[in-house]
C-alpha cells in the first residue's frame, strides 16, 4: 500500500490518479490528485506501493470512505476521543444527540465510538459501549440513538 495522506479540500482542481496513469513513475513524491475513491483509483493506486500520495478530497463522508477502503489509520484528537466519551458516558455531560450534529463537519461519531470501545476492549475491558457497536455499524441503527442503546445495555436510566 503506497504512503497516503487525506486532505479535505472541495475546491481542489489537480488532475486525478487516472489522468496521471501514463506519467506516474517520473512524477516526484508527494503526488497530489484529486480523489473520489472509484474502484479504479483504488486499483491503481495499489500498482504504486512505493509512491506518497496526498488524495484530496471533497467531503468528511469521502475521506472517512477512503480511510475504510484503504485501510488507513483515522488520526483521531486526544482531546475529541474524551469529550465523545465525556458527551455518551457521562451523565452530568451528557450531550450525545448535539454531539452528533457538531460532528457533521469533523470526524464521524461512529469512529468515535468504535475507537472508544477498541481501545477498552484492548485494555481488558468489556464495556456495554463494544456491545452496541454492532447494532450501529452493522445493523443500521442510527448513531445518534447509541446513548438510548448504551442506557439500555447498562440498565441506566434518568
Amino acid at each position: 500500500m503506497p504512503d497516503c495522506e487525506i486532505k479535505i479540500d472541495k475546491d481542489y482542481e489537480g488532475p486525478s490518479v487516472l489522468e496521471l496513469v501514463d506519467s506516474l513513475d517520473g512524477i516526484q513524491d508527494p503526488i497530489k490528485i484529486s480523489w473520489s475513491n472509484s474502484k479504479n483509483e483504488v486499483a491503481l493506486l495499489h500498482k504504486y506501493p512505493q509512491k506518497k500520495f496526498i488524495l484530496y478530497v471533497n467531503d468528511f463522508s469521502t475521506r472517512d470512505r477512503t480511510v475504510a477502503t484503504l485501510g488507513l489509520s483515522l488520526n483521531l484528537e486526544p482531546v475529541t476521543l474524551a469529550r465523545t466519551k465525556e458527551v455518551i458516558i457521562d451523565m452530568k455531560t451528557y450531550d450525545w444527540r448535539n454531539f452528533c450534529r457538531e460532528q457533521i463537519n469533523g470526524v464521524a461519531p461512529k469512529w468515535l465510538l468504535l475507537k472508544l470501545a477498541a481501545d477498552s476492549l484492548r485494555k481488558g475491558n468489556s464495556p456495554a459501549l463494544a456491545d452496541i457497536i454492532e447494532p450501529l455499524l452493522l445493523r443500521g441503527v442510527n448513531i445518534a440513538d447509541a446513548d438510548v442503546l448504551l442506557r439500555l445495555k447498562s440498565k441506566v436510566w434518568r
